[in-house]
């Protein structure tokens, strides 16, 4: 099972331009923006899908997730997707009820992301909350009761930031904990996974995740052959010692 992915932050932090790196013979995109992925060789992404609704979407990534050849689905992106989501659920539902079956289909489709063999990764745009004293919080952007409650259904939920280095030029990078000038972010990963802040390299990314992975297998063999003791010998019986002792 791998980690389901989340990539998050404001419009043009580089979060779709993290794919320009992948394999593109191991990814499908679900295109729910239905635009032009932004980095030189995208052509090469054959199985980028247009997603127009709701029903296309499930039906692509039930096949996708089923799917032999693929290694990782790219959900591009969760913004859109929800936007989708409130639609059909117009269509059918109104008032509380319209909100309820948004929040039962968008948890249906995020429990289909952590049972996978394969990397699900969503990207979107953040909302800022703020508060009396300002900025309080960047969460993932999204109507209803699934505010603040998105991240906790990821593994990994990486900020997208971009800064400009001393050469005058933009540097797009990802924040990957909480930390010291990113304390408002919603930026989790596990404990050593990955450094502070790490380009925005989503290729980058799955090789950290596969070493750390690696790493724990490695430390579990010293384990698992140290319970390999050999079994004691069982012990003699009275009746037995007499009857060596009487051959003797």
């Amino acid at each position: 099972m791998k980690p389901n992915i989340f990539i998050v932050g404001p419009s043009g932090t580089g979060k779709s331009t993290s794919l320009r790196n992948l394999n593109p013979a191991k990814v499908a995109i679900l295109n729910t923006e239905m635009k032009a992925l932004p980095f030189k060789g995208s052509s090469k992404f054959k199985l980028n899908l247009p997603i127009p609704d709701m029903k296309v979407f499930h039906e692509m990534f039930d096949k996708v997730l089923n799917g032999k050849n693929t290694e990782i689905a790219i959900i591009e992106s969760f913004t859109s997707l929800v936007e989708h989501q409130y639609r059909d659920s117009g269509k059918h539902y109104t008032g509380f009820d319209l909100w309820g079956n948004y929040k039962e289909e968008l948890g249906k489709i995020l429990l289909k992301s952590k049972g996978t063999s394969k990397y699900v990764v969503f990207t979107g745009i953040d909302a800022i909350i703020e508060g009396a004293n300002g900025v309080e919080e960047r969460c993932i952007a999204v109507e209803g009761s699934w505010k603040k409650k998105v991240e906790k259904e990821f593994v990994i939920v990486l900020f997208s930031d971009m800064v400009t280095n001393e050469q005058g030029e933009p540097e797009y990078r990802f924040i990957t904990n909480k930390q010291k000038g990113f304390e408002n972010v919603s930026a989790k990963s596990p404990m050593g996974m990955f450094p502070p802040i790490i380009p925005n390299d989503l290729n980058l990314v799955i090789e950290y995740i596969e070493k750390y992975f690696a790493d724990d297998e490695e430390e579990e063999k010293p384990k698992a052959e140290a319970k390999k003791v050999a079994e004691p010998k069982a012990e003699i019986s009275e009746e037995e010692e007499m009857q060596v002792a009487s051959k003797q």
